[in-house]
């Protein structure tokens, strides 16, 4: 039952950081169209490979569930929240 929940939640936490992920994609995007800035792009190219990495974060997590070990799951767990965190700072700021 405990792995369910920790999975659960884990899930939750990269379904959150692909969001936040995506809402900075689209602002970055629409930055880098007026402004054509190297610091723009960066920030683009970025959030980008974050979006990729959340993705196939969510797919191989997927298929590793019915195999995670607790340990792991806590890991993973505490990993993506602090992600999670990251990106709701770095959105934070980027809308201010």
């Amino acid at each position: 039952m405990a792995f369910l929940i920790w999975d659960t939640a884990t899930l939750a936490l990269i379904v959150v950081n692909v969001i936040l992920t995506l809402l900075l994609v689209f602002v970055y995007t629409k930055n880098y169209k007026q402004i054509k800035s190297k610091m723009t792009f960066g920030l683009l190219f970025f959030a980008l490979a974050f979006l990729v990495e959340n993705i196939i974060d969510f797919y191989f997590y997927n298929l590793m569930i019915a195999q995670s070990a607790f340990d792991f799951t806590t890991i993973h767990f505490t990993v993506n929240l602090i992600e999670m965190i990251g990106l709701l700072v770095l959105s934070y700021v980027t809308w201010k």
